[in-house]
């Protein structure tokens, strides 16, 4: 019996779902987007699910979905193989706290996207990803995303390790940007003054 495993191709650890990681040429759309902040870009197109079936556009679980699934090109792309290798050794999971989404104006099953993705700040054990959908042609704001991220190990929520800070500096073209640790509570049941 052999025993010998496999190797694991370590940047596609997560394969994605209608995101191409392909790099994506010049255009008005990229440079603009370029301009704004976003160093990783993906073209994204619809898959089966995301269609409503009831009226003929996206539902709205579509934006979840590719904002998921670009989270996940972002790591395969920009942090691996290094990152998902670390998580798997040491037995830890990266968790969304918070996922907030703004949806901009009605897309279409037939449109293809530029998915934009890019971490922004660190505030004590969180990181801050922000994410945009655009219409690939003429750069049509579609959905916007904010997304609170922690690192879970056995014992709960963990500090993320400074190689990984490292990682997110080299992809994002400088470190992030430290906020002090604390926060106003929102939402429902908190309290306003």
């Amino acid at each position: 019996m052999n025993s010998k495993k496999e190797p694991i191709d370590q940047r596609d650890l997560w394969p994605v779902d209608g995101v191409s990681q392909t790099p994506l040429p010049s255009s008005a759309v990229v440079d603009q987007l370029h301009a704004l902040g976003y160093r990783a870009l993906f073209v994204v197109t619809p898959i089966a699910s995301d269609e409503d079936k009831r009226q003929d556009h996206l539902n709205n679980s579509a934006a979840v979905r590719m904002f998921n699934e670009l989270r996940i090109a972002y790591v395969a792309s920009r942090l691996s193989p290094d990152w998902p290798r670390h998580l798997r050794r040491e037995n830890l999971i990266v968790v969304v706290r918070e996922l907030h989404v703004e949806y901009q104006s009605e897309a279409q099953g037939s449109e293809r996207f530029i998915g934009a993705t890019r971490l922004s700040f660190r505030r004590g054990k969180s990181v801050l990803i922000e994410q945009a959908l655009v219409e690939i042609e003429s750069g049509r704001p579609v959905a916007r995303a904010w997304v609170v991220q922690l690192l879970l190990g056995p014992n709960g929520v963990q500090d993320w390790p400074a190689f990984y800070w490292d990682l997110v500096a080299a992809s994002e073209g400088a470190p992030l940007v430290e906020l002090a640790d604390s926060r106003p509570s929102w939402g429902p049941g908190s309290e306003t003054s």
